[in-house]
């Protein structure tokens, strides 16, 4: 099955993108479920802005969000019950489940890799956001 959604344009070319399937796994404590999730590619084969390979692939939110759903209807039909939450983060802070699809221009992107250092892109960002709330009280 695939998603019923309008294609997003490549943010290098402006073209309509295509889907392309992918396998992703879902995993709960001891049982595992591949699922055929999908991706939207670029039509003509643009790089990525991030890493330079090609063709350039990515996601959205709404497709990020269809995939989840269907995730957890696969789940409940292959085990016979709803799918657990997710239990990467078990520390005692919120649970990040807000997904934040953010495009940038390449000349955004490379100022952001230049402040973050050896952090990752998702770490300082949510440090930006934690020290503009200090900044706020």
């Amino acid at each position: 099955m695939t998603p019923d959604l309008q294609p997003p344009l490549c943010s290098g070319c402006r073209q309509a993108a295509t889907l392309v399937p992918k396998i992703t796994r879902f995993r709960r404590g001891d049982r595992v479920m591949p699922f055929e999730g999908f991706l939207w590619q670029c039509p003509i084969s643009c790089r990525d802005p991030a890493d330079g390979t090609a063709p350039y692939r990515f996601s959205t939110f709404e497709l990020m969000r269809w995939e989840e759903e269907r995730a957890a209807h696969e789940w409940t039909e292959r085990f016979g019950e709803p799918m657990p939450p997710s239990q990467r983060a078990r520390l005692p802070r919120d649970q990040r489940t807000v997904r934040l699809p953010i495009l940038l221009t390449r000349a955004e992107a490379e100022r952001l890799d230049r402040l973050r250092g050896d952090r990752s892109r998702a770490d300082f960002i949510r440090g930006l956001i934690e020290a503009s709330a200090h900044r706020a009280d």
